[in-house]
């Protein structure tokens, strides 16, 4: 009977495979999540502002106060449509079978304190290689939640490149960097990390460069 292989071709470790028996365990929940924002609270959302619509349009009596709060409410309700939209897409593992790497990438860095810039190119990247780069965004991002300084995200499509620049020491604990390295392994993607004055965390797909 064959074993699994890893991309080097080696069995892989016990702490890999534990590893990897929980990754996927939390990429299950987080299909699970991204299908219920998606087919469960935000139809919801969108019931609740077609109500206060109806309401408001079909109850002319209404005082001026009461109209407007009820545009309060919609407006609030049509603005958590769409951050449920965004973060569906965010939590979802196959985002770039959804949408493409490049809205992809977007989204995730969407309202996060990041300067997203894009140049084009034909892609290398095989799909299982783009949901981890992903990924590994994602999380990054996530872990630099907290920081209130801007920095900056490139996506270069002709080189195959992605470089997420930070203030120093703001974007990856140990643990995150070693999680990064592992789906970046799983993939076949190279990780370089740089921790000085500016923080910098660059993938591209195969082996060292």
């Amino acid at each position: 009977m064959m074993s699994a292989m890893d991309v080097n071709g080696k069995p892989p470790s016990p702490v890999n495979l534990a590893w990897s028996g929980a990754d996927a365990v939390r990429q299950q929940d987080r299909r699970r999540v991204s299908r219920r924002l998606h087919d469960d609270l935000g139809p919801t959302l969108c019931s609740a502002g077609l109500m206060v619509g109806l309401l408001r349009s079909n109850w002319p009596e209404l005082n001026r106060e009461s109209r407007e709060l009820l545009d309060t409410i919609q407006e609030a309700l049509e603005s958590a449509v769409d951050s449920v939209r965004v973060l569906s897409y965010q939590s979802d593992p196959g985002i770039v079978a959804r949408c493409g790497l490049r809205k992809a990438i977007e989204l995730i860095a969407q309202g996060r304190p990041v300067d997203f810039t894009f140049e084009a190119g034909t892609p290398v990247w095989s799909l299982e290689q783009a949901e981890s780069l992903c990924r590994i965004i994602g999380d990054a991002l996530l872990a630099w939640d907290a920081s209130e300084r801007p920095g900056r995200l490139q996506l270069n499509l002709g080189q195959c490149a992605v470089q997420l620049r930070a203030p120093a020491g703001e974007l990856l604990t140990e643990a995150a960097l070693e999680a990064v390295r592992q789906i970046a392994a799983r993939a076949n993607l190279w990780v370089e990390y740089r921790d000085s004055s500016v923080t910098e965390l660059s993938v591209t797909p195969g082996k060292e460069p």
